[in-house]
């Protein structure tokens, strides 16, 4: 199953329906190749509330969808300290995971690991494990891209201040309590949300 996000909707590709509450709502179509980029366009519509792609091969149904995007990809990071709290950074106005694109010859882990440092100033990250990747898109200079994000739960023993990169538009880093943080009222978008429900 993939699930990518357009303009904070779900455009879930599976091979058989989703039964989560959370979906319930989306609109479910069989596949039919002439028709994928009408089904994307219909979940770039503001009256749309998801789509339900369901087609026995789902990396051929991917396949066909990603022909309609350029790529990029990216690694960030889930990070906890010692106490148990989750790094979460502002940028933009909304709570979001340390991210950025992967340069050059870096593996996905390396790029992870510089990205949250960069973004928070922080040091001494070691990975935990990966998690499944996260998928959304987004529409600039009349292209759709696909943001492939590369995900890793990481530790860290690092207790002082932290420092947010302002000049990627972060102007917030801070620890939350993650036993008792409520992921349904968090100001954040549907894929970090989506994704932290994985860790928890």
């Amino acid at each position: 199953m993939y699930k990518i996000f357009i303009n904070e909707k779900p455009f879930i590709i599976t091979s058989t329906d989703v039964a989560e509450e959370r979906f319930a709502k989306c609109k479910r179509v069989s596949y039919n190749p002439s028709m994928i980029l009408e089904y994307i366009k219909d979940c770039e519509g503001m009256k749309s509330k998801g789509i339900v792609l369901i087609i026995d091969d789902v990396e051929l149904g991917f396949k066909d969808f990603f022909t309609h995007f350029v790529a990029i990809e990216a690694a960030g990071g889930v990070v906890f300290n010692r106490l148990g709290e989750l790094l979460l950074i502002k940028r933009l106005g909304k709570w979001d995971l340390p991210k950025g694109k992967i340069d050059g010859d870096e593996t996905n882990d390396e790029a992870a690991i510089r990205e949250v440092m960069e973004e928070c100033g922080i040091e001494g990250l070691s990975i935990k494990n990966k998690l499944e990747d996260s998928y959304h898109t987004y529409k600039m200079h009349n292209h759709r891209f696909l943001k492939i994000t590369h995900w890793f739960v990481m530790n860290t023993s690092f207790d002082k201040k932290l420092v947010p990169q302002l000049e990627e538009n972060i102007t917030e880093a801070k620890w939350f309590d993650w036993k008792n943080l409520n992921l349904e009222s968090l100001d954040t978008y549907l894929s970090i949300r989506d994704l932290l429900l994985e860790v928890k």
